[in-house]
């Protein structure tokens, strides 16, 4: 399938920045964390804007990758926010053992696959 970021747009109307926010992951976590200690990797969808969370409109999933490695998944169901327009958001919480570049999926049941920018985490002694 093809997968959309938030910068594929050439055009940079408002209509078009506010689809694309409301549909691309964002990764938050330290940049730089200490080998094998237990660290939190939080995800969610527009930095700006809410999605909409209709019965027929909503994230299916949200994976979290390092490179091609899939690292963690959460699967949210049809009305899991009760049809409520609210941030979707995950913590997820991973263990490095190595330096990773993260990166977030994000499935629209309406409008498709959609990517995070990578982030770069320095594992340290």
């Amino acid at each position: 399938p093809k997968v959309f970021t938030s910068d594929i747009f050439s055009q940079s109307s408002d209509e078009v920045t506010v689809y694309a926010d409301k549909h691309t992951p964002v990764i938050e976590c330290g940049t730089v964390v200490k080998r094998n200690e237990k660290m939190k990797v939080k995800v969610y969808i527009g930095d700006r804007y809410i999605h909409p969370n209709t019965s027929d409109h909503y994230f299916a999933y949200i994976q979290l990758w390092n490179l091609e490695t899939l690292i963690a998944e959460v699967c949210f169901q049809s009305g899991t926010f009760g049809g409520i327009t609210t941030k979707t958001e995950i913590d997820f919480y991973v263990v490095p053992k190595l330096s990773m570049r993260l990166m977030a999926h994000a499935y629209c049941t309406k409008h498709g696959l959609w990517k995070s920018k990578e982030v770069y985490v320095k594992v340290m002694d």
